[in-house]
């Protein structure tokens, strides 16, 4: 019995002096780290505002933290945020619904009535959707309705646009008005956009300019001359302030083409028209198109189901889609708080906060994508947030969801494929003018995993080299 407790002593007294040794080692390591980080913004950052904080990510303990409560603008890591709430609030299985009704008999191929276009606030919305309805309204043997094609977009309320953007981005593809019957031209999802191309072959004569899905309500106004082929392209493509005009201009060298995403002033009016072109196409008679209501007595003829909320989300993450973040704050604010407002979906995020253990003291913020200059966050937030999400169900499709460091590929790497190659970080990037931002999880030289958040504004240059040096040193040092 004596020899038992003797070994028992000798086994505590060893498993204590590693444990010591284990914490000195792991404290030696976060001095270095904390020097190395410290010297690298001493030089890098001398006029910059930032706030830094590094936790353990199985605690979630600080291990550091430089001006961690200082509130910056967060950019698209803002997101990070929109996408927990939604995956918590809505369920990751969730699926957003566009219904089609009618609301009279079919007579002869002749519809007594109506058809209607009901959106449900899904930002996956796709061309190929409404050829399926399209499909529908066909097998009902109609080819020719007396009454209107209808939008219903009251699903969301009719402001249009998040607070923040300036009137002279509005065109450009990020700054997307916001609709609850919403059309994206492609699978890369860019909300509210409809892409124009511009090509041409004979010298001296205007170009050709296409829309993609064609809208036959959307005029071009086409200012542009094909010059000869190794010339200058000076195209421009925009839309004219207040209206869904747009406007190209400039020349095309022979045998080029221009390609890009404009934002549409009206979304609804934009998928209708493209849902009654492809009527249009398939027989039907063109109608005329109206904004109104489903009525109580009308019959639902179709409908298209999204994919689940944890797919749409691995693309919001990954592609830092602006237009879904707006769409998902103003569901958030429908489904919750029966209201598809911003107002009522910040209420609701700011509520989910609190109840996650946030200090939402340390949160402010007016819109669903970051786009917004007036946008707040802590670091030390921000952190903890990445750090509380790791007891959710649906955590690793979220951690999934985020651009993978050094690897390649729009739906993996992402805005990372080319930055921290070597490195095991799993992140979310933000940049608007002036400010960049780095949020996620890093793996330790130890094998160990820690989460950090490294926000930055005021800056004259780019800060993006100067914050993968703050995250090498927490994988090099840790």
């Amino acid at each position: 019995m004596k020899k038992k407790i003797i070994i028992y002593a000798i086994l505590f007294m060893l498993f204590n002096s590693f444990s010591l040794i284990n914490l000195e080692q792991a404290w030696a390591s976060e001095q270095t780290m904390t020097t190395k980080i410290n010297t690298i913004i001493a030089k890098n950052w001398k006029n910059n505002e930032y706030s830094i904080t590094v936790r353990e990510m199985e605690r979630g303990n600080v291990i550091y933290s430089n001006d961690g409560d200082k509130m910056i603008r967060p950019a698209s890591t803002h997101k990070l945020l929109v996408s927990a709430a939604a995956l918590d609030l809505l369920g990751p299985d969730y699926r957003f619904a566009t219904k089609a009704y009618i609301d009279g008999p079919v007579k002869d191929g002749v519809l007594q009535g109506n058809i209607y276009l009901q959106g449900g606030g899904d930002p996956t919305l796709l061309p190929v959707h409404l050829e399926s309805f399209a499909n529908g309204i066909k097998k009902l043997g109609i080819t020719k309705i007396t009454g209107k094609l209808i939008a219903d977009d009251t699903w969301f309320d009719d402001d249009r646009l998040a607070k923040g953007i300036v009137p002279e981005d509005e065109a450009f593809s990020y700054a997307s008005r916001i609709s609850a019957l919403t059309l994206s031209p492609n699978d890369q999802y860019d909300v509210g956009n409809i892409q124009v191309k511009v090509t041409g072959t004979k010298i001296g004569q205007a170009a050709s300019v296409q829309l993609f899905p064609h809208a036959s309500t959307i005029p071009i106004v086409n200012k542009t001359k094909i010059v000869k082929k190794g010339g200058k392209s000076t195209i421009n493509i925009t839309r004219e302030y207040g209206t869904d005009r747009i406007i190209v201009t400039g020349n095309l060298p022979a045998g080029s083409e221009k390609n890009t995403y404009v934002t549409v002033y009206n979304p609804t009016l934009y998928t209708l028209d493209v849902l009654r072109e492809k009527l249009v196409a398939k027989g039907i008679q063109k109608m005329p198109m109206d904004i109104g209501e489903v009525p109580d007595n009308a019959q639902r003829i179709g409908i298209s189901n999204s994919m689940q909320l944890k797919d749409i989300n691995f693309r919001f993450l990954k592609l830092s889609i602006n237009g879904m973040g707006e769409m998902l704050t103003k569901q958030i604010g429908k489904e919750l708080l029966g209201e598809g407002s911003w107002s009522a979906g910040i209420q609701a995020i700011r509520t989910y906060g609190i109840e996650t253990g946030l200090n939402m003291d340390q949160w402010y913020f007016e819109d669903g994508s970051g786009l917004n200059h007036q946008n707040r966050v802590s670091s030390m937030q921000e952190s903890l947030l990445l750090y509380k999400v790791r007891n959710k169900s649906w955590y690793f499709s979220y951690l999934d969801a985020l651009p993978h460091a050094g690897r390649k590929g729009k739906l993996v790497g992402a805005t990372l494929e080319n930055r921290l190659k070597g490195y095991s970080v799993s992140a979310k990037t933000g940049y608007i003018t002036g400010t960049y931002a780095l949020s996620g999880y890093v793996q330790g030289k130890s094998g160990k995993w820690y989460i950090f958040s490294i926000l930055t504004q005021a800056n004259k240059g780019s800060a993006i080299s100067t914050i993968d040096e703050i995250v090498k040193q927490v994988a090099n040092e840790m």
